[in-house]
């Protein structure tokens, strides 16, 4: 299994580029945002946890995570936002492992003669550090900071102070940029020219090596998944 890490900055079209992955090159995705909605689910013990320290950003009837209210609180707030780390980055590693390791286990079944690459879509992915010792390599998706700015108006309604704000909170780019294996710059209005970038970066990507950290968690989570399941059988054969 090859896995590749992408990132990229806010409004720079990072989940364009995913669903291009997946839809036009079959790539399995493990999104980190998609995880993260699941764990701050109504009732899920991390909104719990956001309820207790921000009880504004939770409504109390249903349990449902106000998004908006705890994004104004975090953006501004740099204490604010280790906070919620610490409330979050457990939860989020651990399931990521559990889908990186799924992957592993399924790439060894993998058919194809094509490489079986894996794309972890996170946003964060460098300032948290932790996957960048497993990923095979990494792919930023990048743009300039005012078409960053244009698109986080048309979107999300922004103005250009808030914008700003909302782009300086993050990993400047170009340490992103520096960063990178690998760099696709979307500038551009539409589609065309991007999916002509992903395209040639998906051969760069199957040349990438395993890492042989990936391979050594996932092979010991995948054992212990399997020895925890061979008990449960021997406890359940015992008692009858």
């Amino acid at each position: 299994m090859i896995l590749i890490g992408l990132t990229g900055g806010i409004a720079c079209g990072k989940s364009t580029v995913s669903a291009m992955l997946e839809r036009d090159h079959h790539m399995q995705i493990i999104d980190a945002d998609t995880i993260v909605r699941e764990l701050q689910s109504p009732g899920a013990p991390c909104t719990r946890r956001i309820a207790q320290r921000w009880p504004e950003c939770v409504d109390p009837l249903t349990g449902t995570l106000r998004r908006e209210a705890l994004g104004k609180i975090i953006f501004n707030n740099a204490k604010a936002r280790r906070d919620l780390a610490k409330i979050m980055n457990g939860p989020i590693y651990r399931s990521i492992l559990a889908h990186i390791a799924y992957h592993w286990w399924k790439g060894l079944w993998h058919g194809s003669t094509d490489p079986y690459v894996v794309i972890l879509d996170a946003p964060t992915l460098f300032e948290s550090g932790f996957f960048t010792f497993f990923i095979s390599n990494s792919l930023v998706i990048a743009c300039s900071e005012q078409m960053q700015v244009e698109r986080l108006h048309v979107r999300n309604g922004l103005s250009e102070e808030e914008a700003r704000s909302r782009i300086q909170c993050q990993m400047p780019l170009e340490q992103k940029r520096k960063l990178a294996g690998y760099v696709i710059e979307n500038n551009e209005v539409g589609l065309d020219v991007l999916k002509k970038k992903v395209g040639e970066s998906v051969v760069w990507m199957r040349n990438q090596g395993e890492h042989k950290l990936t391979i050594l968690a996932s092979g010991v989570l995948a054992a212990c998944v399997l020895a925890a399941t061979l008990t449960c059988k021997f406890i359940l054969a015992y008692c009858k």
